[in-house]
């Protein structure tokens, strides 16, 4: 028998909880209580749905079963769910990008939020940012080849093509009548629940790109320099509000540069290493692939 379709619609959702909150809002009107749902789904608490919606309560392998169950999820609804769960209860950022990266990619979800898939797709990807300011270059001769022999480490034509694709499709250039591309004032909006994520999927990319690049870029085309400071615990706010002024000053420097001729890459790092007794430092994390058998 063909299950009934969810009160609310799932795949509009990021956090599960929120998404048990406003299903139980629907069902509440129709008799719904929590002893029910516990007997229904096999609990033997009689208001674990609350606890768990709550965030009093986490999910379990077992009880996530039980959950689907009681939620009378169809196919596709259970797969999603799994994820979801799997995503707002990971505690790795590795672990938190795996599932996040199977939701986006659930076809009832790209239906609903196409702009996340593409956000995840931008930020994911290093060579986005530049594409988007090489694509305005009076040099671009419109095809994707000219951008794959630009760019710097080389990308393939086909990722080339990709990337005007998605650039488009953001709205983060436009396509003018005589061929010519110009950058829009377009931005991308992600829920809270994941623009955290992608943002730190785009600065790891970034960082990773700069160590590979360090070999093999010649030092008169480089400036790599670092500061090991001691400073007073009330001197970090101080210094993180003047590298955020010299990162306008920066932006107001090249504002007016309405024609690329170079796309370069300018990383600030400011990090914590030393630990005092009161520093809230997270505590290390196993993951999987750490994990011994």
């Amino acid at each position: 028998m063909r299950k009934a379709a969810s009160p609310v619609n799932l795949f509009k959702y990021l956090d599960y909880r929120k998404f048990l909150k406003d299903w139980y809002q629907a069902k509440k009107p129709k008799g719904f209580s929590f002893r029910a749902f516990s007997r229904r789904a096999g609990f033997d608490s009689p208001n674990f749905f609350k606890l768990v919606m709550d965030a009093d309560r986490n999910l379990t392998e077992k009880s996530l079963q039980k959950f689907i169950q009681g939620l009378s999820l169809n196919k596709q609804e259970q797969e999603f769910f799994k994820n979801l769960v799997f995503y707002n209860q990971s505690r790795t950022h590795e672990d938190k990008n795996f599932y996040y990266k199977h939701l986006v990619q659930s076809k009832k979800f790209k239906q609903i939020k196409p702009v996340e898939q593409e956000s995840y797709d931008y930020y994911s990807n290093w060579y986005h940012s530049i594409v988007r300011e090489l694509i305005t270059s009076k040099d671009f001769d419109g095809t994707p080849e000219w951008l794959s022999d630009r760019v710097f480490p080389p990308i393939s034509v086909k990722q080339a093509k990709a990337s005007i694709d998605l650039l488009t499709s953001l709205r983060f250039v436009e396509k003018m009548e005589d061929g010519s591309f110009r950058q829009a004032d377009a931005m991308i909006t992600t829920g809270p629940e994941s623009a955290a994520m992608v943002i730190l999927n785009y600065h790891q990319n970034l960082l990773t790109l700069t160590k590979n690049c360090l070999p093999v870029v010649p030092a008169v085309n480089r400036d790599i320099s670092s500061l090991t400071l001691g400073v007073k615990k009330e001197r970090i706010p101080e210094i993180k509000r003047k590298i955020q002024s010299f990162r306008q000053d920066i932006l107001k420097l090249v504002s007016e540069d309405d024609n690329a001729e170079e796309v370069v890459f300018v990383n600030i790092q400011m990090l914590p290493v030393t630990k005092s007794s009161d520093s809230k430092f997270p505590k290390p994390i196993t993951t999987k692939k750490e994990t011994k058998t």
